[in-house]
């Protein structure tokens, strides 16, 4: 039997950044396992919500109770900012102050956090007193009728109170060693003035540092936009050290992993993106059948100059099988130009396409990275098929406050998607690299030749395997060549594009 268990929470993101979770080891013969968890951070760096709601998804993972121990938070004020963070019916956690009142035992679903404070006696008598306290508050739990708690939260150690970065080793040990002879989870809130590391640090299993990060200041503001988690410490499993961004809200405590932390080795089982695939091929959908890789193994950049025209090919793309028949799957579209999370259900039932909506022009590359990892796994829960992720228009970007950061992300995304065969679709507004002309053969034939506009290529192109440019035409019957090239090989292949079905009824009504 292995000595250790590895625990989920149902703390989105948290899984990637820790490895898989956080390791609990058996340490003393017949107890349950235990682990030392340190969250540590500045003044009103969020210490006080993230290891109340990390203690609330611990407690129902392990379906047990949590004890909070209160040193300088009064239990009412702690129930009162869970109850303003999370506000019923989203709330999971129910925080019982004392006197605490006789319970029965909740379902595995809700978590019952029993917090009191701990009476550390006069000044300089806080080591001392630590201990004992902590063993009086549960000892009132039991007599409550809580269930064994599982979780033990001791908010904070500050050097106020002589529990900071001063406070000597045999303390921190004893009080891991009170873990392990109990059973516990326990969790240590550390208030501190630097990053230096801690008596407490060197004792914990795992050690997360809460800060905000001076280059997410908006210009001319003072105040940071997003929170970060750095993993310093991880002893018994992998981890990305980070930074990572995190938020605290009504959903909770949600963890938006650096794009690092996707391609990471333990990631793709994490992550579960194998895609369920229809018996048949996708059609390239540009003519007859070209002598190009199969869509499902490529990333596919589209270009152009005529922002509909483009968006029309970047949709069209596999949307056919090779029996020449609709591909019976569902469509991911990443849209720069759309604020909302997704469309209704009643839109994406009628349209086989799930939306993120992603204009937020502050949208950082690691919750653009969790964001499409809510939607595969809702795709993946729902046993659905991709038919393929369109991430566009990319010309948005330049509005974005960090498109380096958002680019990046998508070439982890098409690094991702490339492995589990899920084909990826990039699109972007450009400017021509090639303009089409008629040449004049005899009186009466023409014949279509094209004209290089020296422009570069748009950088989607770097993350590709092939290319499509959608370029405008003279001609009314066929507005646009679509040119699509094997960046591999440079195998070329053109054809037209007729008008688009709006523009076609535009004119029959007029």
């Amino acid at each position: 039997m292995r000595n250790s268990q590895l625990i989920t929470v149902d703390i989105p993101g948290l899984d990637l950044a820790l490895g898989g979770g956080i390791w609990t080891v058996h340490r003393m013969p017949g107890t349950n396992p235990s682990a030392t968890l340190l969250i540590r951070g500045l003044p009103g760096s969020g210490k006080t919500a993230f290891g109340t709601l990390l203690a609330g998804a611990l407690g129902r993972a392990l379906e047990g109770d949590v004890a909070y121990g209160c040193v300088e938070l009064l239990p009412v004020e702690l129930q009162a900012q869970q109850e303003n963070l999370r506000p019923p019916p989203q709330a999971r956690e129910r925080i019982l102050v004392p006197p605490f009142p006789e319970v029965t035992p909740p379902g595995n679903a809700t978590c019952r956090i029993f917090a009191g404070l701990l009476e550390l006696g006069s000044s300089g008598e806080e080591q001392a007193h630590l201990g004992p306290a902590v063993n009086s508050l549960l000892e009132e739990i039991t007599l409550a009728g809580g269930r064994h708690p599982r979780v033990l939260v001791i908010d904070s150690l500050s050097d106020g109170y002589g529990l900071g970065s001063s406070a000597p080793r045999p303390l921190a040990d004893a009080l891991s060693k009170l873990a392990a002879e109990r059973g516990l989870v326990l969790i240590l809130l550390e208030e501190i003035v630097d990053s230096r590391p801690s008596t407490w640090s060197f004792t914990a299993d795992v050690v997360l540092e809460l800060a905000s990060g001076e280059e997410d200041h908006t210009p001319g503001s003072p105040a940071p936009f997003e929170r970060r988690v750095t993993v310093i410490k991880n002893r018994f499993g992998p981890s990305d050290a980070g930074p990572h961004r995190f938020e605290l809200g009504p959903s909770g405590l949600r963890v938006f992993p650096r794009p690092t932390a996707y391609l990471a080795s333990w990631a793709r089982p994490l992550l579960e993106l194998d895609a369920k695939e229809a018996a048949h091929e996708q059609r390239w959908n540009l003519g007859e059948e070209l002598e190009a890789p199969a869509f499902r193994d490529c990333v596919t950049a589209v270009h152009g100059p005529d922002a509909s025209a483009v968006f029309q090919v970047a949709m069209m793309l596999g949307h056919m099988t090779s029996e020449n028949q609709p591909y019976p799957g569902t469509t991911l579209f990443v849209d720069f130009m759309r604020q909302v999370d997704r469309q209704s259900d009643e839109e994406f039932h009628e349209k086989a396409t799930w939306n993120v909506g992603a204009g937020n022009p502050y949208l950082s590359g690691h919750r653009l990275l969790a964001f499409l990892r809510n939607a595969l796994d809702t795709l993946h829960r729902d046993n659905m098929i991709i038919e393929k992720v369109v991430v566009g228009d990319m010309r948005s970007l330049r509005s974005f406050w960090d498109p380096e950061g958002i680019r990046r992300a998508v070439g982890t995304l098409a690094a991702m998607l490339r492995q589990a065969r899920i084909p990826l679709v990039l699109f972007e507004t450009a400017a021509p690299r090639m303009m089409w002309r008629q040449r004049d053969l005899t009186p009466g034939i023409t014949q279509p030749y094209s004209v290089d506009t020296g422009e570069p290529e748009p950088a989607i192109v770097d993350f590709a395997d092939v290319v499509v440019e959608v370029t405008p035409t003279s001609s009314p019957d066929d507005p646009h060549h679509v040119a699509l090239t094997v960046v591999r090989t440079g195998q070329k292949h053109v054809s037209t594009l007729g008008p688009s079905p709006s523009s076609a009824s535009n004119e029959s009504d007029d």
